[in-house]
């Protein structure tokens, strides 16, 4: 990477996901080059935080050195490991709880590193860190209330000599202990890419971080946009969307679908992620019959439909052949496939490789199957170096890139028939039509480098720093009564409620009314509009009312919780509804 610096704005940069494995798919691709994109453009070193305990993170990040993924100036922290180095304890801070030392009760020594307890049917249960001299540095216990049962929590860290200090009856408030330690008094910024860290940082409140969160792959739980449920995974996320200081998106699709589903939120943001894009342009030779795909080989990558799309297309008397780059639990049943179809010599499984990415320099097409997407690093990769993408159009990030006939094709999600189409057509195009198409998909692609992209995300932070410093009154809200109301049209919520603490006009309040499915079945059901705020005839009494669109899997007799969410200046503030028809 080279080229003038892309200034961010100050402060230290943290990248935060759950683990780091050897092998990894697209979110933790985007993390790698976004930090690496952070240290050599904008001269900004890059800390990634990882909160699994696994035993071999230095060796992962050693592989990830030796493989050029991990620059010099990033460096891998995980949790553990630095908690179990350390020997020096500070008194208890805010979130530890004298119940968890009472339920302390560590394992046996066994002269290993990491010691762990499990449930008949394989469930962890506990698991303790030992220091190198061998002395208890953690226990996580997970069955402080019935011994040999999931439940309960007791995780505690111990000073030198393995005695217990403090502990914790949860784990985010553990979480965000070590976070506040990482980020002592240092101005930060925290851009999480993981659903799971997401859960728990929602919570995290210091004044020195900014929060944002990347959110990859799509909020649905299905095709049907823009309304449709939500995943279960996003629901904590989605039903505090404004906590976070910024929230992006990878396309413009996308963040106009959930600004459709719960209402405008200044925390979202649009950020593609850039993509290892070739420093010269890709040779014109391209084998017209060869496609490739590049995933996991699992059931939301759909390796199947290409295979079958292949079958379709040879059956034809087209002699296209396949080749297919990464490994999953698919595997097994993909080699059935393609043996009971008789394409063995044709459609081959070339597992997991670093170097895939130089099969698009060859092959004439590549197939996008997935049910859902956020943005698929794979499109401005095999773009960039000429080959045309045939990808369903699913939510989100192939309609953003791929013009119908222009620099490749879109089918419909799921119709296998119209990928095999998509195949012959390209396959029957004059050779000058489909030069001309690979030279508009490698000027697509040229939005995505490392320097537009950074210098995007120099413009997000700086947004996401002022919202986390915007000053706001201190104010108190309590939620009185109130009543939904349904129609043919929606649904139509009004809350009265009362502020203390801020003396403000209406106009100087933005208020929002969320709807909650239950946890169970129908799960998924997560809406939210912006309301009106009017002062009522009641003495300090406000009145906020929000109007909901129809949709049409929302169940007519869901059991609903609501909330009550008000943003005065800077501050925010949520109160639940009790919601009466």
């Amino acid at each position: 990477m080279s080229g003038q610096p892309t200034l961010l704005p100050k402060g230290r940069q943290f990248a935060l996901t759950w683990g780091l494995t050897r092998e990894f798919g697209g979110m933790t691709s985007a993390l790698l080059r976004r930090s690496r994109a952070f240290a050599e453009l904008a001269g900004t070193p890059v800390d990634i935080l990882t909160f699994d305990p696994r035993d071999d993170y230095p060796a992962i990040e050693g592989d990830l050195r030796e493989t050029g993924q991990l620059a010099p100036a990033v460096t891998v922290r995980n949790m553990w490991d630095e908690l179990t180095a350390a020997t020096d304890r500070p008194s208890a801070p805010a979130g530890a709880k004298p119940a968890a030392l009472a339920r302390f009760a560590p394992l046996p020594a066994t002269g290993g590193r990491t010691v762990l307890r499990h449930a008949h049917d394989g469930t962890l249960l506990q698991l303790d860190r030992h220091r190198e001299d061998g002395s208890l540095a953690l226990s996580d216990r997970r069955d402080t209330h019935a011994h040999g049962s999931l439940g309960g929590r007791s995780i505690v860290l111990c000073d030198a000599a393995g005695r217990p200090v403090f502990g914790f009856t949860r784990p985010w408030p553990f979480y965000h202990w070590w976070l506040d330690t990482v980020i002592g008094d240092e101005d930060s910024f925290l851009i999480v890419d993981s659903k799971t860290t997401a859960n728990f940082l929602v919570d995290y409140r210091n004044p020195k971080a900014t929060r944002v969160h990347v959110m990859h792959n799509s909020h649905l739980a299905g095709d049907r946009r823009p309304g449709e449920r939500v995943k279960g995974s996003r629901r904590q996320v989605l039903a505090r969307l404004d906590d976070f200081d910024a929230v992006a998106l990878l396309s413009e699709r996308q963040r106009d679908d959930v600004r459709a589903l719960l209402g405008p939120s200044t925390a979202l943001q649009v950020v593609s992620n850039a993509a290892p894009l070739p420093a010269s342009p890709a040779p014109t030779e391209h084998d017209p019959l060869l496609g490739v795909m590049l995933g996991s080989l699992d059931g939301r990558k759909r390796i199947g439909h290409a295979v079958h799309a292949v079958q379709a297309v040879r059956s034809r008397g087209i002699g296209v052949r396949l080749d297919i780059y990464g490994e999953g639990p698919d595997r097994p049943s993909l080699e059935r496939t393609i043996g009971e179809l008789g394409l063995g010599e044709v459609v081959r499984l070339k597992g997991f490789d670093r170097s895939a990415v130089s099969s698009f320099a060859t092959a004439s097409f590549f197939l996008l199957t997935s049910t859902s997407e956020g943005f698929p690093l794979v499109l401005a990769e095999g773009m960039a170096r000429g080959a045309l993408p045939l990808s369903y159009d699913v939510a989100y990030g192939p309609a953003d890139m791929i013009g119908d006939g222009v620099n490749g094709f879109l089918v419909p999600p799921g119709d296998i028939a119209a990928l095999a189409d998509a195949i012959e057509r390209l396959v029957a195009l004059p050779a000058e039509e489909v030069l001309a198409m690979r030279s508009a998909a490698m000027r697509a692609a040229s939005r995505f480098s490392d320097a537009a992209v950074t210098a995007r995300w120099g413009e997000v932070l700086r947004q996401a720093r002022a919202r986390h410093d915007e000053p706001g009154p201190a104010f108190a809200l309590r939620a009185h009564s109130a009543t939904l109301e349904r129609s043919g049209d929606g649904i139509t919520v009004t809350a009265d409620f009362s502020l203390t603490g801020a003396d403000v006009s209406p106009d100087g309040v933005t208020a929002a009314i969320a709807l909650h499915g239950p946890t169970g079945e129908p799960s998924g059901i997560e809406l939210r509009a912006a309301g009106s705020v009017r002062r009522t005839l009641r003495r300090r009494v406000w009145r906020a009312r929000a109007e909901f669109p129809a949709v049409d899997w929302f169940p007519a007799d869901a059991a609903l919780t609501g909330d009550l969410e008000l943003r005065i200046g800077g501050s925010l503030r949520r109160a639940p509804l009790s919601l009466h028809s």
